[in-house]
């Protein structure tokens, strides 16, 4: 990093501290809050905290990352690598350390005085909304800017960066939409508190835009903050999960898979047939109604495949068609019970009595139940799932000399025996609030992680994804060596669209749109557009897409808040993600070695190579 950057980036943090607000004691409903900041106090609502609550060391704390900050531009300065590298190791260790203590004197502080005003007699507390703000992580960040630039003066630094790019990239892109989007609602939104006001300071202001920005993005997040709140984004992001591998697998071999809504709703439309009419034990029907949902993706996906390897039609264009038949398929499925067809009227079975497009109820035997009452069935914790996944986490390591597919085969086996087991366990009871029990997070999930399992390792463990992510990255070179090509696009779009099939699982037999166990017109199918941003910034890897769908549903849960406390639509959401796409479409604006492969590989053996000089310069000396 140049001077130049790091000093105008130690400068903007100093004028970030010195004008936004540190901590929000008090806020309303509105927004409106009590802001506290070093140059004093902000409190356009004329708003009163408990009598003797005071926070007299934040004038001192804000002195103190003055002073770390001037420290930090000394050392940056420092001719020494090495020892510029220990400077700012412990300055930055020294930051991350002043924030947990202005943290824990703010909470601290909050809490005894809300205790007092109970032990006085108070129905409840009078501080119940309050957070830290943007000064205080303006200092955290910094703090983390300077261990991450005191890595990269050591030998092999830049080398280190450029191994971590499938985790950097996404993550400075991110942080660019991030700050275009706060941009953008400060830009179009009034300061919290500032409404209707005149004669406002230029402080003031800025304090207050600055505190919208920072309220609205803690509500965005907000949800990681509570159980009922991530069981909240889990369920929207399980979907996104489906649709996000689809993409990602199709990227993988050399195919751009847009057809996830297609594919999702003829899934759906597969599980709502199984799961409505066909008559099966309850034991077989599940399992039955989900197979189909992964058939019906299937079959939609591997017709393009087929069209592609036989015809070298572009699967761009037919599964954008595909996705409208699909779309078309439902309708006239569920739309009407009768039509007229040259002359004559046909009627069908599919859709319920109602004026509303949708199906009869699935069966009981092919509802997926929530997670709660897999977790806690009747209010009673159960070890079933815990012991399941011990089971199978254990056997997977206690086999690892042994063949993959043996390890995977017995590794199952100890799962279900696991689970099976776990369950005759005697649980304890747990308090389950009607926020949580309200939640749509079903079982759905679990099939989504199996999902991951299984493209993790088939593609990366196994010779067919081998064969397909050759294929993807060189074609020709995958045909010189023998494999056959045009299966492969067809093995591809079939395993791509049963994943996208599976996304139907649920809303339609988890009953996760809206707790109705029904297939709807309605039935969300974007969310196979939104898979591709998923897709991306998980930069197709298995874990990447998993916390990249969890962060689209932590924001579409959060979004949800973000309308209901500050009036902002949620399209923001839609913004974001724009956004994200964007940047790391451009690689993060970071240099070519983070976005190009083969400069990517041309780094590790320059920092070698640098690190020999030095030894060799050093063995001189």
């Amino acid at each position: 990093m140049g001077r130049l950057l790091f000093f105008t980036t130690s400068g903007v943090v100093l004028l970030v501290m010195a004008l936004a607000p540190w901590a929000v004691p008090l806020r309303e409903f509105d927004g409106t809050g009590y802001l506290l900041n070093p140059m004093g106090t902000i409190n356009l609502g004329r708003l009163s905290l408990p009598e003797g609550l005071s926070f007299p060391w934040l004038g001192p704390f804000f002195g103190v990352w003055v002073a770390l900050v001037l420290a930090a531009s000394i050392a940056f300065l420092t001719p020494n690598p090495q020892t510029r590298a220990h400077l700012l190791y412990a300055l930055g260790g020294l930051g991350i350390a002043l924030f947990v203590v202005g943290a824990l004197l703010f909470y601290q502080a909050v809490g005894s005085a809300n205790e007092a005003a109970l032990a006085a007699g108070a129905r409840r507390p009078p501080l119940r909304r309050f957070a830290l703000s943007l000064g205080m992580y303006a200092g955290l960040f910094y703090a983390l800017f300077l261990l991450l630039l005191a890595r990269m003066q050591l030998p092999g630094g830049l080398a280190f960066l450029v191994r971590m790019r499938g985790v950097v990239v996404p993550l400075v892109s991110l942080l660019l939409a991030v700050v275009v989007g706060a941009a953008v609602v400060a830009l179009l939104r009034p300061g919290l508190g500032t409404q209707g006001m005149e004669g406002l300071g230029l402080r003031e202001l800025v304090a207050s835009k600055l505190d919208l920005v920072t309220y609205t993005f803690q509500i965005l997040f907000s949800p990681l903050l509570s159980l009922p709140g991530l069981f909240n984004s889990l369920a929207f992001a399980t979907p996104l999960i489906f649709t996000g591998l689809a993409v990602a697998f199709g990227f993988r071999a050399g195919m751009f898979n847009i057809g996830a809504p297609g594919q999702l709703t003829i899934g759906a439309l597969f599980a709502m047939l199984v799961g409505v009419y066909l008559p099966l034990p309850g034991f077989l029907l599940l399992p039955s109604a989900i197979l189909a949902a992964a058939l019906g993706g299937a079959l939609w996906g591997g017709i393009v495949g087929w069209l592609k390897a036989r015809f070298g039609a572009n699967e761009v264009i037919n599964t954008i068609m595909m996705n409208y038949i699909a779309a078309s398929v439902l309708l006239f499925m569920l739309a009407a019970n009768e039509y007229r067809f040259f002359g004559q009227t046909v009627r069908l079975p599919f859709k319920a009595e109602g004026f509303e497009g949708r199906s009869e109820e699935m069966q009981e035997g092919a509802r997926i139940p929530l997670m709660i009452d897999i977790l806690a069935p009747g209010g009673t914790f159960s070890w079933a799932l815990p012991t399941a996944v011990a089971a199978g986490l254990l056997t997977y390591y206690a086999l690892r000399r042994a063949d993959l597919g043996q390890r995977l085969l017995v590794a199952g086996a100890a799962t279900l025996l696991g689970f099976g087991l776990g369950g005759l366990l005697p649980g304890f009871p747990v308090t389950i609030s009607s926020a949580l029990a309200s939640q749509l997070l079903n079982g759905s999930f679990l099939i989504a992680v199996a999902a991951l399992l299984f493209y993790n390792f088939y593609l990366f463990r196994s010779a067919g994804g081998y064969e397909l992510r050759a294929t993807g990255l060189a074609p020709r070179a995958a045909e010189y060596a023998g494999v056959n090509l045009r299966r492969k696009m067809v093995v591809a779009m079939l395993i791509s669209g049963a994943l996208a099939g599976l996304a139907a699982t649920h809303y339609v037999l988890g009953a996760g749109m809206d707790g109705t166990y029904r297939l709807k017109t309605a039935i969300p199918s974007s969310v196979g557009f939104d898979g591709i941003a998923v897709a991306l910034m998980g930069q197709n890897t298995p874990i990447g897409i998993f916390l990249s769908a969890t962060l689209f549903g932590v924001l579409l849960a959060g979004g949800v808040s973000l309308n209901a406390q500050l009036g902002i639509s949620n399209q923001i959401i839609q913004v974001l993600q724009a956004l994200i796409i964007l940047f790391i479409a451009v690689g993060g604006l970071l240099p070519r070695y983070f976005t190009d492969p083969l400069r990517a590989a041309q780094v590790e053996p320059e920092a070698k190579a640098e690190q020999e000089a030095r030894q060799a310069q050093r063995a001189t000396l």
